[in-house]
């Protein structure tokens, strides 16, 4: 067994959402107007958006890092397992669309001919790059891990997922001249509530104020239904998505930061 990332032990289900296909919604947002952007129009199906993201593995796979497997195993194959997963396993989080953060893939041992540890390090990197273009919150870290299995017969790949609740490393920042708060997971809730990803401990501040995430290359902010308000750039955000940008200033109510991505 060759983990790429150490596995934390607390680990929870893959919500039943996430095998029955609901919770897969690539509806459009509506925009909120100028001057800010609109939401990307999400007019792909899962099927195009699936298929997608397996050529990239695939490709990612035909490379040399992609060798560690003997010839009874294509790279297509694999690639068709993660993305198959990594679909399926969305499911409906209450910040919005979520997904599985931790595979494991299962060969025989005869089918493992090199280290694992390159090839693992860049199927992080694709999924998660895939969490965070499809706008899916991760609820900790993405792992793979390539094991070999007896059980599994030659020529064969078995792909497990799971949710694995862990510290991801954060992607953008809310700077104050008090605080400053990391933005972890790909949706992030604001609000006062202590169960929120960002806690602001201020009464003017409503428990489940706003919801920041990334999505397409770009990072979004909503309202959400707060009694003072959320404001990018001094202008009023509603329950309709705009688009910030790095040193954008966010009030949430009368409390400012400035994001910046890292």
């Amino acid at each position: 067994m060759l983990p790429h990332r150490n596995r934390n032990p607390a680990r929870l289900p893959i919500p039943p959402l996430a095998r029955s296909g609901e919770g897969r919604s690539y509806r459009r947002n509506a925009g909120c107007g100028s001057p800010h952007h609109r939401p990307p129009a999400l007019n792909l199906t899962p099927v195009s958006v699936a298929r997608s993201f397996e050529r990239r593995l695939e490709r990612l796979l035909e490379g040399a890092v992609g060798r560690v497997f003997s010839g009874r195993i294509h790279p297509a194959e694999i690639a068709g397992k993660l993305a198959r997963e990594a679909d399926f396993a969305r499911f409906e989080h209450h910040t919005g669309p979520a997904t599985a953060n931790a595979y494991t893939l299962l060969v025989h041992p005869r089918d493992l001919t090199v280290d694992t540890e390159d090839l693992a390090a860049h199927l992080v990197d694709e999924l998660t790059g895939y969490a965070a273009d499809e706008g899916l919150r991760l609820e900790g870290p993405v792992t793979v891990t390539i094991e070999a299995s007896r059980e599994v017969a030659p020529g064969q790949v078995i792909c497990h997922v799971e949710v694995q609740p862990g510290e991801a490393v954060s992607w953008a920042k809310l700077v104050s001249s008090e605080e400053s708060l990391a933005l972890s997971p790909n949706r992030v809730l604001v609000g006062r509530s202590p169960s929120a990803d960002v806690t602001i401990d201020h009464d003017d501040v409503s428990r489940r104020h706003a919801l920041i995430w990334r999505q397409r290359g770009r990072v979004w902010v909503r309202d959400l239904g707060s009694a003072n308000g959320t404001f990018v750039d001094s202008a009023r955000v509603g329950a309709r998505p705009v688009s910030v940008g790095h040193g954008s200033v966010l009030a949430f109510s009368a409390h400012q930061y400035r994001l910046l991505e890292v």
